[in-house]
């Protein structure tokens, strides 16, 4: 997610702005068990940290921090945010929008999948490799938490 996350804010001034129509402006957050897994990466010479926030089949957070937040990211299952307040980029639409963007097919199961395996950091960095970045990820953390306390905003 995080690698998703860097490239596609990285591409967003190619990309529309705003939801396209189908996608839900905002996606209804469940209330349920999240598990949150803290992690540095190092992409292409830059250290961040950051955070990802699972509820299962359900939705998918990020957030990427250096001193300042880099960017952050939600994924639900029939759409995907990313923003990157830094560089004034943003990119909302579906899977197929995310998948020309990346040239890589990417579907949410896939995204949960690769975030919620026990060798999550190996496969973000497969992921960041096939779409050429050099990528280094180290998870610091995995617990389990009961109340949702990571909103989404804009």
């Amino acid at each position: 997610m995080a690698a998703v996350l860097l490239v596609g804010c990285w591409s967003t001034r190619q990309t529309a702005t705003t939801a396209p129509a189908g996608v839900v402006a905002e996606p209804e957050v469940p209330q349920r068990q999240l598990t949150v897994t803290t992690f540095t990466a190092t992409v292409n010479g830059i250290s961040a940290s950051g955070q990802l926030r699972v509820a299962e089949d359900s939705v998918i957070w990020v957030s990427v921090n250096k001193l300042v937040e880099l960017g952050r990211g939600l994924a639900t299952k029939d759409s995907v945010w990313l923003i990157a307040p830094i560089a004034n980029g943003e990119f909302a639409g579906s899977y197929d929008d995310l998948s020309r963007l990346t040239r890589r097919q990417i579907s949410y199961d896939d995204l949960q999948a690769i975030v919620t395996a026990e060798d999550a950091d190996m496969q973000i960095e497969s992921l960041a490799a096939s779409l050429g970045l050099e990528m280094k990820v180290y998870i610091t953390g995995r617990r389990k938490v009961k109340k949702l306390t990571f909103p989404f905003k804009k």
